[in-house]
């Protein structure tokens, strides 16, 4: 490897900067993990929390520097769940998660407020995983919920999707570890009161290829009911391959 060399001055190329920039960045949240800090420098220039910057601890940092109007109004967000019977459902944090993949991939927080005017959205779909989902899959976490319209345009997201409107979920099961015993459940509880309640389930599973979706992850609504896979259309519906 050569080194441009300009009036008795080194100069290196880019890429090399950009190498050592990159593992300079790296021992620094090496060291900072070693020394206890709560957070360590990350390549991607956010802070990454001894766990999951999307868990619980995380939240609570967030909430806790994001300004007391985000506090505040976390407060009036977990009243009206409590008013609506619906506080129990899900863990109400996680209900203001991002999608970490898309957080990383969009350079975005791993948490957003969404906007105060949609949040009577996510309450029939609260109501339609308390009644009938989790009876049938068990304790369920949100891994997503609101999506800005940053982020959707960021992943080319579908311009009508139901997350935009803060009303829907996507979820993972926590204590079923069978795929195809969850989306077979999942997918006889679509038929059998999906067009009642209009749930949406997205189950993004396929018994054809089962190292897609390793985590088990689905979606769920109460905007309408149909039913899509990998896609994101019917075309993929693993349901007709497990009736």
């Amino acid at each position: 490897m050569e080194i441009a060399q300009k009036g008795g001055v080194v100069h290196l190329p880019r890429v090399m900067i950009a190498f050592a920039r990159r593992k300079w960045l790296i021992l620094c949240g090496v060291l900072a993990i070693a020394g206890g800090s709560v957070a360590a420098i990350t390549t991607d220039g956010f802070s990454a929390f001894s766990t999951d910057p999307s868990s619980q601890a995380a939240f609570e940092e967030w909430l806790e520097t994001s300004g007391p109007n985000v506090a505040s109004d976390f407060a009036d967000f977990q009243e009206m769940l409590s008013a609506e019977g619906v506080a129990d459902v899900v863990p109400s944090w996680q209900l203001w998660r991002v999608d970490a993949h898309y957080a990383r991939r969009c350079r975005s927080a791993f948490f957003d407020t969404p906007p105060k005017d949609k949040w009577r959205q996510i309450l029939p779909t609260l109501r339609l995983l308390r009644d009938e989902v989790a009876p049938v899959t068990g304790p369920i976490e949100v891994v997503s919920a609101y999506r800005s319209p940053e982020i959707n345009e960021c992943v080319n997201g579908a311009s009508q999707s139901r997350h935009l409107s803060f009303s829907a979920v996507d979820l993972v099961a926590t204590e079923m570890d069978d795929r195809e015993r969850l989306f077979t459940k999942l997918c006889a509880l679509q038929t059998r009161i999906g067009a009642r309640r209009s749930m949406g389930l997205g189950a993004y599973y396929d018994p054809d290829d089962l190292e897609r979706g390793a985590r088990g992850r689905f979606h769920i609504d109460a905007a309408g009911y149909r039913t899509w896979g990998f896609d994101y259309t019917s075309r993929s519906n693993p349901c007709t391959k497990l009736s």
